[in-house]
């Protein structure tokens, strides 16, 4: 609901004195954040599993538990959900567009081939029956794989009308994976690895030119993003930076400085409230917030419902983004952001890092508590209760 009010705020335009809704233009764009939220929620658990393991293997290198083959095997083993991160995609959205997982899964796994990754990266000129094939890098990606399998749920669909059913088992799966591997690799990963990496200089540029004024705008609009389902298309390109760089510039540090920041307002109202029930809420939701990187509970229970805690929130955010540019804070990697995962920052090549995170951290935490101290109000009928 509170997605569908923010939307329908955003795509109103004025015409001849009154204001009307581009309905099918929000339709889309909900739609198109509905997908990708589905899509990705199931895999979480896996992401969640590698991130963890990778932290653990850095927490063991370090004090040289782990060394020789036995650090080379464990850390396959956290590598592993991100670098096969397209096949688990592929299953996911096969399911939710209603399409063969099967078929979806070899249509994807083509590109994952060692052969076929080692052609893509040799730097020769590529080329397919003459026209000329973008290399790209396929591992570890997330929007492409949503986007290939949407299309080969509307071909399969074709291919049953087209082919007679007595004819379907042999010819089927092959016309299916054909068309789907080659319209991916011809189409939508070249055009979608534009767009990201689009994004991804113009990330790095701000980073370069005006770090502080770029990430405290985008840490205050964290908030807003999550609650729109927006933060997936930030998130997937942080995971794709960190899967083929090995860093993130600053996105998972933003959503780390969101984060802190509701604890932070939970902290103001629990502290600030006379009723038991805001007291309880605030303070499960902190602890929420501080264990596992959940937003949800603090935003629409704490912040949307409250509404001046949003305001400390945002203003908390812009503060602490602004250290974050000031400081230039990086990620390695990716797991939900919050205290038990706060090694995700840390880097044996930039040990500094982690101790930055943690600076950003508690300022997001302080700013956040004052600011909503101050401005936090409870209404007479909210008191009266």
């Amino acid at each position: 609901m509170i997605r569908q009010v923010i939307f329908c705020v955003l795509f109103k335009t004025k015409k001849n004195g009154r204001w009307k809704e581009m309905s099918k233009i929000k339709r889309g764009v909900l739609a198109a954040f509905d997908h990708v939220t589905a899509c990705m929620l199931p895999i979480i658990p896996i992401l969640l599993a590698g991130g963890i393991l990778k932290i653990i293997v850095m927490l063991l290198t370090a004090v040289h538990i782990l060394s020789g083959t036995t650090e080379v095997i464990m850390s396959a083993l956290a590598t592993t959900p991100f670098y096969f991160l397209p096949v688990f995609v592929a299953y996911s959205a096969a399911k939710h567009f209603d399409t063969d997982p099967l078929l979806a899964l070899a249509s994807v796994c083509v590109m994952l081939l060692p052969d076929f990754a080692s052609l893509m990266e040799s730097g020769e000129r590529v080329t397919f029956a003459g026209i000329p094939v973008v290399a790209a890098t396929y591992a570890y990606n997330v929007i492409p794989i949503i986007l290939l399998i949407y299309c080969m749920s509307y071909v399969v669909r074709w291919l049953k009308k087209l082919i007679k059913e007595s004819l379907q088992p042999y010819f089927l799966a092959v016309c299916a994976i054909l068309i789907t591997s080659l319209f991916g690799i011809m189409v939508i990963e070249p055009i979608v690895s534009l767009l990201s990496g689009l994004l991804a200089d113009g990330l790095e540029i701000m980073q370069m030119r005006a770090p502080m004024i770029a990430w405290a705008l985008f840490a205050a609009m964290t908030t807003l993003l999550v609650s729109t389902g927006m933060h997936w298309i930030f998130i997937t390109l942080a995971i794709t930076q960190i899967g083929v760089t090995g860093v993130d510039y600053g996105i998972m540090v933003a959503f780390l400085i969101s984060n802190i920041s509701l604890a932070g307002c939970d902290l103001a109202v629990f502290v600030k409230s006379k009723t038991a029930d805001k007291k309880a809420m605030s303070i499960s939701a902190m602890i929420t917030e501080f264990a596992s990187g959940i937003a949800e509970p603090s935003i629409f229970g704490v912040c949307f419902k409250e509404k001046t805690p949003l305001i400390g929130n945002i203003f908390g955010c812009m503060i602490a983004g602004a250290v974050q540019g000031l400081l230039t804070v990086h990620c390695y990697t990716f797991a939900f952001p919050c205290i038990p995962t706060i090694l995700m920052f840390y880097s044996v090549d930039d040990p500094v890092n982690l101790w930055k995170a943690a600076a950003v951290a508690i300022v997001s935490f302080a700013a956040s508590f004052m600011i909503t101290a101050l401005v936090y109000r409870e209404t007479e009928k909210d008191s009266a209760d």
